[in-house]
């Protein structure tokens, strides 16, 4: 999808749910997993591809049951690193989304979505401490540590440990759930957010390091500028709380 020296964006998941994979000079690394049960299928796909021996690292862009679902099955197969944000690990352990207080939907749509998928748990998992490695601020860059023109963003809002990927040769950034493409989300609004006002300024530092494309969790990759051209809607939103 996006290419390049030395890496290559792949994607073998879904409109749904996305299944990026970095191809670069150290390995693939894996941007999130899936539902629980998306194992077998993964597998399958990346197989066609690489040996799943090739999987060096795992970034969990944040803890929800559709990003961390089957990463479990996906360590326990691999020898892969995980990437995740510090606050993430205590989460993944819980198997179980976190909800706070003062978190919402941003639309009715994806009110609608939180009547119908009442089940926000997934298997619980206590990661191993050799095989991590946390993110807790913005200098926290274990890819350009490698040598690879990979930039770890921290874009809080959707979650508090929601994290993304800059893309700088290319001009693209993954930004998990930090915004959304989707049939179900309005003004690439993600369907939940834990805060209006953290979520409006990760857009703000999107925004700011200029990119062309958005790759989101969630639906088809985006024109950047459509963060700015629906920034003014998070001003003041009011999110719908759950039933």
């Amino acid at each position: 999808m996006g290419r390049i020296p030395g890496i290559t964006i792949h994607e073998i998941g879904s409109y749904v749910v996305r299944n990026y994979l970095l191809e670069t000079p150290v390995g693939i690394i894996a941007v999130d997993t899936g539902y629980s049960g998306g194992f077998a299928k993964f597998k399958d796909r990346f197989e066609k591809k690489w040996p799943l021996s090739a999987l060096r690292y795992i970034f969990v862009t944040h803890h929800h049951d559709d990003h961390v679902g089957f990463l479990g099955d996906l360590v326990a197969s691999t020898q892969a690193t995980v990437v995740l944000h510090q606050s993430a690990s205590e989460y993944i352990a819980n198997g179980r989304n976190n909800m706070p207080p003062g978190g919402g939907y941003s639309s009715l749509p994806g009110s609608l979505f939180g009547l119908v998928k009442k089940d926000f748990s997934f298997p619980p998992l206590t990661l191993p401490a050799d095989r991590v490695v946390t993110v807790a601020s913005q200098d926290d860059q274990v890819f350009e540590s490698l040598g690879l023109p990979i930039r770890v963003l921290l874009l809080p809002g959707h979650t508090d440990d929601s994290i993304g990927l800059w893309l700088p040769q290319t001009g693209i950034i993954l930004c998990g759930d930090a915004a959304m493409n989707a049939v179900i989300s309005v003004a690439r609004h993600t369907i939940w957010i834990d805060d209006t006002a953290e979520f409006g300024r990760s857009w703000d530092k999107m925004v700011s390091y200029h990119p062309k494309l958005i790759y989101p969790a969630h639906g088809n990759p985006f024109e950047a500028s459509d963060l700015a051209k629906y920034r003014h809607y998070l001003d003041g939103k009011q999110l719908i709380p759950p039933k």
